[in-house]
Order: C-alpha cells, then sequence, then structure tokens
C-alpha cells in the first residue's frame, strides 16, 4: 500500500538518498509502517487499536498506578524476548488495558517482526461452543484455532473471564493455557476482574477457575491498574 500523503516520498513508496556522492534508493518509512499494520491486521488486532503505540497511552495524573503500568509495559518491550514471563492486566472497565495490550503486540511487531496473535474471551468461547452441539460440531476450525493460539509466539489474550462457560469449553481454554505453560511460550492478559476484589465482587479465580490461574499465577506478573472510566469521560 502506497500513502499518497507522505511528504518524504510524495506517494512513490521510495525516497532518494545520497551518500558519498552517490544516489540511491531505499523504502519509505511510510511503507514499513503499513507493513506492520498489515501484519497487525493479520495478528487479528482489533481495528480500533491497530496501530496503537505505548507512548500514546496518557495516565490519569490522580491514578498512580496508570504511570506505574505503562512503565512496567514500556520496561517488558524493552526487554523482549529476554523476559521469563508474560503480564496479566487488572483492572475495571473503560482504563485503557485493551489499547495497553494490543500496544505490546504493535510495539514488538514493530520491533521485531514477531509472530503475535490477539484473542478475546468472549469470541474464543463462541468459537468453543460450536463444538458443544453434537449434531454440527465443527472440530476442524475450532482445532486449527487452538492450535494456532497454541504456537503463535506471543498471545494477546483479552478480557479474561468476561463470560461464564460449559465445563467443555473450559476444558479447551484450559488446555491452551497449560500447552503454552508447558513449552514456556509468553502470554499477555487483561481482565476487569481482580485477585483481591472489593466486597460482593468475584474474584478473578472464581471467573476463570483454580487451574487456570494456578497456571497464569506462575508465567505472568501481575499489573493493577486503577481509576475512572475513560470512555466515560470523553
Amino acid at each position: 500500500m502506497i500513502d499518497n500523503k507522505c511528504g518524504k516520498c510524495n506517494g512513490t513508496g521510495w525516497v532518494i538518498n545520497n551518500r558519498n556522492g552517490k544516489e540511491f534508493a531505499s523504502r519509505c518509512e511510510c511503507q514499513k509502517r503499513e507493513q506492520v499494520l498489515n501484519k497487525g491486521e493479520k495478528a487479528n488486532i482489533p481495528l480500533r487499536f491497530l496501530g496503537a503505540e505505548l507512548d500514546g497511552y496518557e495516565p490519569d495524573p490522580k491514578n498512580p498506578s496508570q504511570e506505574r503500568a505503562k512503565k512496567k509495559i514500556k520496561s517488558f518491550i524493552e526487554d523482549y524476548p529476554a523476559v521469563s514471563e508474560g503480564l496479566l492486566l487488572q483492572g475495571s472497565i473503560g482504563l485503557g488495558k485493551t489499547r495497553l495490550l494490543c500496544s505490546i503486540g504493535f510495539e514488538l511487531i514493530k520491533k521485531m517482526n514477531i509472530d503475535v496473535y490477539y484473542i478475546d474471551w468472549n469470541d474464543l468461547v463462541r468459537e468453543m461452543k460450536t463444538g458443544e452441539d453434537h449434531s454440527s460440531r465443527d472440530f476442524y476450525a475450532i482445532n486449527q484455532l487452538i492450535n494456532r493460539l497454541i504456537g503463535v509466539e506471543l498471545l494477546l489474550f483479552d478480557e479474561l473471564g468476561a463470560s461464564h462457560v460449559s465445563p467443555w469449553v473450559y476444558d479447551n481454554i484450559y488446555y491452551l493455557i497449560n500447552k503454552r505453560y508447558n513449552h514456556k511460550k509468553i502470554i499477555v492478559c487483561a481482565t476487569n476482574f481482580y485477585d483481591n476484589p472489593s466486597e460482593g465482587k468475584e474474584s478473578l479465580t472464581q471467573r476463570i477457575g483454580d487451574r487456570i490461574r494456578s497456571r497464569l499465577h506462575e508465567v505472568t506478573r501481575v499489573i493493577e491498574i486503577n481509576g475512572n472510566d475513560r470512555r466515560l469521560e470523553i
């Protein structure tokens, strides 16, 4: 794709550079960005957050946890692939967790061209449910998706525990998490549920079960984010 608005290449996709008195052509930066965006799209990153960069996340100064979260995520991106554990972003709705999750994927695609895939808990559950009806089971599609999520270098798993699931669906999600656990594959998650919620609210363990929470406890580092729903402030 050519960016017709690019002032560097005037929409040609190429720029002319001069080195030691000789001219040579090289790909314009706009083309490199398009390649990263294309890979982000194939990684299933939502269109709203496609191309989201970490610098674009503006922490609320009234909630220091947001600035701390940004710094920890920046360190994760800078240190990757020399990391031993993923991240688990915990926070209520509207705090920018999905944006942060997608920015991790985009930044690492841009930095290292790694294989990334984004999945939302509800989307995965919806796919899994196609296997519950014996008369119309589509095991081929389910297995393809599960194998993709197991094999990808970096999995971005959003909205953890967003809905209650049947035992059959739960076993498939556990299988996915356990396979990545056993193969030491990095996973970065986000959820609206805390490990220690306020009274009357469900914990993350209650939403995703002891087995999955135990695995994630070992392979991810919790980043707790607090604050008010940003969407309501727009």
